[in-house]
C-alpha cells in the first residue's frame, strides 16, 4: 500500500536509547534546545553521561544554561559516530546547579544533506561485494537480500536491514523506486549502522556517483565492476533532487 505525502516526506525513524553508549559522548559539543528559550540552540560540553543521563557544562550557551529551570523539556542534538542524532530529554536541576538531562526511551538520526531526502518505504534487493577480491565471474554468485528504504535522497539511501553493515562496506543495490526514474542498479558504501528496537539496523548508504570511481577503486577493479553502476553521475543525482524537491512541494 503507497503511504501518504504526511507519511512518506514527514516522519522520522526512532531508535531505542539503550542501543547508544552515550559515554561516547564526553568531552563533545552539544547544542540544546529547550521550553524556557524556544528556537534558541545553546551550545555547551557533555561533561558526564551514564546509566541514561547526561550532564553539560553549565557554564555554556552563553550564560543561558545556567538560568535553565528544572523538569522542563529539552532535545540534545549531538554527533554520535559520525551521525547526528536528536536525543530528547527531561532537564534536572541538582545540588550545586549542575544541569542533568534525563533521556527519554527514543533517539533520531538526523542527517545533515545537501540533498532534499524523502521518507518513502520500497522494495530493495541488495549484495554485497567484496571490492577487494571481485570479479566479474562472481557476479552470478552474489547473494541477494531484500529489505526497504526508509528515506532517500539523491545522495543515498536509508534502509532497514536486519544485522549490522559495518562502513566502508559495498553493496550493489536495485531500488524499485516508482515515483522518480533511478537506475536499475548502483553503487553504495556503508556510512552507519544504528540498532533499532527491534533487533533491525538503520544503515546508512551513500550513493556512489562514476565522477568518483577512480578515487574509490584501483584500476584493477574498475575494469571487473559492470559499468550500469556507474551511469548514475552526478548530474543525475543533481535532476534525482530536483524531482523529490518538486515531488514533494506538489505533495504536501
Amino acid at each position: 500500500m503507497t503511504s501518504s505525502p504526511e507519511q512518506t516526506s514527514l516522519k522520522r525513524p526512532a531508535v531505542d536509547a539503550s542501543h547508544f553508549d552515550f559515554s561516547l559522548l564526553v568531552g563533545h559539543e552539544v547544542t540544546l534546545f529547550s521550553e524556557q528559550f524556544p528556537g534558541k540552540p545553546l551550545k555547551s560540553k557533555v561533561i558526564l553521561a551514564r546509566n541514561g543521563e547526561v550532564s553539560i557544562d553549565r557554564s555554556g550557551g552563553s550564560g543561558l544554561i545556567d538560568s535553565l529551570v528544572s523538569n522542563q523539556k529539552v532535545t540534545m542534538r549531538v554527533m554520535y559516530k559520525g551521525q547526528h542524532i536528536s536525543v530528547p530529554a527531561t532537564l534536572k536541576r541538582s545540588s550545586g546547579g549542575k544541569c542533568r538531562m534525563i533521556v527519554e526511551d527514543r533517539v533520531v538520526p538526523l542527517s545533515r544533506r545537501r540533498f532534499t531526502r524523502v521518507f518513502l518505504s520500497r522494495p530493495v534487493k541488495l549484495a554485497v561485494i567484496p571490492v577487494s577480491t571481485f570479479s566479474r565471474n562472481k557476479l552470478a554468485r552474489l547473494r541477494w537480500l531484500e529489505t526497504v528504504t526508509v528515506n532517500i535522497s539523491g545522495g543515498g539511501v536509508l534502509i532497514d536491514f536486519s544485522s549490522c553493515l559495518e562502513k566502508p562496506t559495498y553493496l550493489f543495490l536495485n531500488i524499485d523506486l516508482v515515483e522518480f526514474p533511478f537506475p536499475p542498479l548502483v553503487l553504495g558504501q556503508v556510512l552507519y549502522s544504528l540498532p533499532r528496537d527491534n533487533g533491525h539496523f538503520l544503515v546508512g548508504l551513500e550513493f556512489i556517483v562514476r565522477e568518483e570511481r577512480e578515487k574509490r577503486f584501483s584500476l584493477t577493479t574498475l575494469k571487473q565492476l559492470p559499468h550500469v553502476v556507474f551511469e548514475y553521475g552526478k548530474q543525475e543525482r543533481v535532476e534525482l533532487n530536483n524531482k523529490i524537491t518538486a515531488w514533494m512541494q506538489d505533495n504536501r
